[in-house]
């Protein structure tokens, strides 16, 4: 009796002492040291995982650069590479699952039982003196190791891993999309970043010529040397120019800091821009008619690729759900050991077949077909809207491109104008012919018509790279994974210049048609 009181009580304890310690679970909050290693070491990350600078920047290196560093870019291919273990993952469901285990078990005193007889359905007495009999060890040795395989659940574990297969594609096109974004946006950052450090330093001395003159102004005016209304009207006429020029600075100051964080820099690393000294209004030309560029964009837009992928994972979610409607036949093997000593085979085989079916799936048929078609439906009718609004793109990139070309030609004009002005009032300056507020008034119109040419080139780039980019032509070069930055560099070099020259490989009308043919036979054959 003590041993069952003290094997009860030291039971008892374990139980308490593991729902006290489950229960003192509490949350812990970061500290403010823990915070502070955690950004020392992110920044020690991001400082160390860049190349150094090694001279001006231009277009194509900060395309490489942001190829290489943009931590947007980076995030896409980890997702990918993600999904692409989750598929590797995803296959070991199709195998067999085998299961090894062993167990020690323990009682106080043996597992003795009687047993009497039965007739008319009452058992006998068990009497007074009962006959007892053991068939187990107070302590027992096991262990098996056995196989099962459903091949309910491997017909669904293959349809799954053609779903994830298709999700990893799908990852593939994202990343590719977001490569043509983040270089969209390095191309309009970086023209924007040239024509700031060209402007600025033009920009900075005229303001402070303006802010002179406006002190000069306020002086004569407290002197009286001057009317009060010409002087008011003067000094007005010098603060709508130093507002537009701060405006201008306002816009054109992050420019830089925008295109360092694409290239993956910290905002505050100082670098030149190749294009500001030399700057280059090579215009990009596009000898493509508007058909080809449709068909280009309907076969190599990542988002129609991303849709065709997800009609086949919504084909394969069909499969399982008339799969799952199937009887489940279970197979199972097994090798058993027990150390028993009452057992006369202390080691045995096993096997074992098994059915199971859910026999209410058979009224459900009939809806989950309807369900199942709507759903292919649905995901046909998405596909078509995405086509749309691709071929919409295609066309409004067109209409954007030629009007920034003509933009930029008159932009271009408006600039000789301004400099020619500019020229003139300078010499009449130097003759003392006219004043100031004539002067800060039409170098600043030389300054704004500058900036309008630049940015109207910088449209007109933008623009082009938009035409690329809604057809789908991928700016990465073959192999870019395995490039350094001077490689990677040089790849877009040559591949912007061919695009720039207009040679821009697209579909033909005659290879659409030939793959349409192709298709048509295979579904004959089928």
């Amino acid at each position: 009796m003590s041993s069952r009181l003290l094997f009860s009580r030291t039971a008892l304890a374990v139980f308490v002492s593991v729902a006290v310690a489950g229960c003192s679970v509490t949350p812990k909050q970061l500290t403010n040291q823990d915070v502070m290693a955690n950004a020392a070491e992110n920044v020690d990350v991001l400082m160390k995982d860049t190349a150094p600078i090694t001279g001006a920047i231009d277009l194509n290196e900060a395309f490489a650069r942001t190829i290489k560093y943009n931590r947007d870019a980076r995030l896409k291919a980890f997702e990918a590479v993600v999904s692409q273990g989750q598929l590797a993952v995803d296959k070991f469901d199709m195998l067999p699952k085998l299961a090894a285990q062993a167990g020690y078990n323990y009682r106080n005193n043996y597992a003795a039982s009687a047993s009497v007889t039965f007739s008319g359905d009452e058992p006998a007495s068990i009497g007074d003196n009962p006959s007892y009999s053991v068939s187990s060890d107070k302590t027992t040795l096991n262990a098996s190791i056995g196989a099962t395989w459903d091949i309910l659940d491997f017909g669904l574990s293959y349809y799954r891993a053609k779903q994830q297969a298709n999700r990893f594609l799908i990852s593939k096109e994202r990343e590719r999309k977001v490569v043509h974004t983040i270089m969209e946006q390095s191309r309009s950052a970086y023209y924007r970043a040239v024509s700031a450090e060209r402007l600025l330093s033009k920009i900075n001395p005229l303001i402070a010529k303006a802010r002179i003159a406006l002190a000069d102004s306020s002086r004569i005016e407290k002197l009286r040397a001057q009317s009060p209304m010409e002087a008011l009207t003067y000094q007005r006429a010098l603060l709508e120019s130093l507002r537009t020029l701060q405006d201008i600075r306002k816009s054109l100051m992050p420019a830089k800091a925008e295109l360092a964080t694409l290239m993956g820099l910290n905002p505050s690393t100082e670098f030149e821009l190749a294009d500001v000294n030399k700057p280059d209004f090579t215009m990009p030309h596009l000898n493509v008619d508007i058909a080809a560029m449709e068909r280009t964009a309907l076969v190599r837009r990542p988002e129609l690729r991303e849709a065709q992928y997800q009609e086949r994972i919504t084909q394969e979610e069909v499969h399982s759900a008339f799969l799952s409607l199937f009887p489940s036949l279970s197979l199972s093997a097994g090798l058993n050991y027990n150390d028993s000593e009452y057992l006369r085979y202390n080691d045995w085989t096993s096997a074992g077949l098994g059915v199971n079916w859910n026999l209410m799936n058979v009224f459900r048929y009939g809806k989950i077909k309807q369900l199942n078609n709507l759903k292919i439906a649905a995901s046909k009718q998405q596909a078509l809207a995405t086509s749309m609004a691709v071929i919409s793109q295609v066309h409004i990139a067109d209409i954007q491109f030629k009007e920034s070309n003509d933009s930029y030609q008159l932009a271009t004009q408006y600039f000789d104008v301004a400099k020619r002005i500019k020229t003139q009032v300078d010499s009449s300056r130097a003759a003392q012919s006219i004043g100031d507020l004539t002067v800060i008034r039409e170098d600043l119109n030389a300054v704004l018509a500058e900036l309008r040419r630049d940015v109207a080139y910088a449209d007109l780039q933008n623009d082009f790279g938009k035409i690329l980019v809604s057809m789908g032509l991928d700016p990465l070069p073959e192999g870019f994974g395995g490039m350094n930055l001077e490689q990677l560099s040089n790849a877009f070099n040559t591949l912007q210049t061919k695009w720039q020259q207009g040679d821009v490989d697209v579909v033909s009308e005659e290879a659409m048609q030939a793959a349409v043919a192709a298709q048509n036979t295979t579904k004959t054959e089928d």
